[in-house]
Parts: C-alpha cells; sequence; structure tokens
C-alpha cells in the first residue's frame, strides 16, 4: 500500500469522529445551561412568592363616635322675616339684633337679673339669656380637654358677627357657642343661647333656628 494513501485514510478516519465529540460536548453543555436557568428561574420564583410578602404592620384602631346629625354650615338665608333689637349693655354682653322668620313668636322679659329674648314655634325654643352665670370652653367630639362643655355632635353657623357652634348630647338640647381667640365658648357676647326642640328634630326648623342665630348682629 502507498504510504501517502495511508496517510490520507487515518486523516479521513479520525475528522468525523473528533466532529462529533465536539457536537455532543457542545449539546451537552447546552442542556446542563437549560437546566441551571430553569432552577435559578424557579428558585427565584418560589422565594419571591413565599418569601417576599411581608404582611403589613398592625394598625391601631381609634374609637370612633357616631354624630347625630351631619356636621353642616348654616348661613343667614333670605326669608321674610322682622328685625327686633333685643339685649341691653352690660360688662360681658351687648344690645342686638336679630331676624326673626313670619310664624315665630318673640316674647322679651327684662328685671334687674337678665334680659332674656324668647322665640318660640310650637314646642320648639330659642332663647337668648343675657343673665349673670358662669362660662366655659366648648370642646366637641374628638377634642377631648378637662374643665369644658363637651359635645358629642356640633353644626357650624356661618353669622354676621363671627362663627358659631351648636352643640348637643342628645338631639333635644342645644348650647351655641361662639368662636373666640382660645376656641370656642359660651356665653357669646350676645348671651346664653339655647335651643330647646322635642326628640326627633324637624331639620327644617332646626334650620330656621340655626339661620336666626347667623343673622345675629351688634
Amino acid at each position: 500500500m502507498d504510504p501517502a494513501n495511508l496517510t490520507n485514510n487515518i486523516v479521513t478516519d479520525q475528522n468525523p469522529k473528533s466532529g462529533s465529540d465536539k457536537i455532543f460536548a457542545l449539546v451537552g453543555k447546552i442542556i446542563i445551561a437549560i437546566f441551571l436557568t430553569g432552577g435559578i428561574a424557579y428558585g427565584g420564583f418560589y422565594l419571591g412568592t413565599h418569601y417576599g410578602k411581608i404582611p403589613p404592620p398592625p394598625q391601631n384602631v381609634s374609637p370612633t363616635i357616631t354624630p347625630l346629625m351631619p356636621t353642616i354650615t348654616t348661613t343667614p338665608t333670605t326669608m321674610t322675616s322682622k328685625k327686633v333689637s333685643a339685649g341691653t349693655k352690660t360688662q360681658f354682653f351687648t344690645p342686638y339684633t336679630i331676624e326673626i322668620p313670619s310664624g315665630w313668636t318673640d316674647t322679651h322679659t327684662s328685671n334687674t337679673a337678665s334680659n332674656d329674648l324668647i322665640i318660640t314655634k310650637g314646642a320648639y325654643t330659642l332663647t337668648i339669656s343675657q343673665a349673670a352665670g358662669g362660662g366655659g370652653s366648648c370642646i366637641f367630639a374628638g377634642e377631648p380637654e378637662p374643665m369644658a362643655q363637651v359635645f358629642l355632635d356640633f353644626v357650624g353657623i356661618t353669622g354676621i358677627s363671627g362663627e358659631f357652634r351648636r352643640g348637643t348630647n342628645d338631639g333635644a338640647n342645644y348650647t351655641v357657642c361662639e368662636k373666640k381667640p382660645s376656641g370656642y365658648g359660651f356665653p357669646t357676647s350676645f348671651g346664653y343661647i339655647t335651643y330647646s326642640t322635642p326628640k326627633g328634630t324637624n331639620q327644617a326648623l332646626l334650620t330656621e333656628m340655626d339661620g336666626m342665630v347667623a343673622t345675629l348682629s351688634k
């Protein structure tokens, strides 16, 4: 046999074998890489779904007070009314005028102890009393403070002469407090203002009473 042909045959036989080994090695590496990538991805997903969710910390729940009626702001409204002058000048109070809607009756009483205006319509009574007595601050739900009259519910009244709040604890007896530099307090500069109404108050009549307070003017 020719030595050249023998050499060619040896080379021809070795090349295919070397190529197959390389292909199998490459495929093996690819398969291993796929398994590794899949394992890492699954591990990340598992950790993310089982350990990544941190429950929120518990929140403190504060007790709430349900008001007896919605809090609103009342302003003077246009209505058929008469303007009434009442009150007197004292160390604490001042003369005033108030507009009283038709259908309401006003009664004036005055003596050395007090000067009172009582406005009524059926069982509904609004009283403005200029009399000697104690005063204090008015605190409403959510504003606890010692040595004060606390009301569970109130309605804001924007008046000609200032800001007022009508507070109640039972939905039948109301005290009107006036905004002062130190907060809301009673009596007002016009006197002790109170409402007396039946249970199951007629909201329309209560709004008329608020409207009268809103018209108070010195």
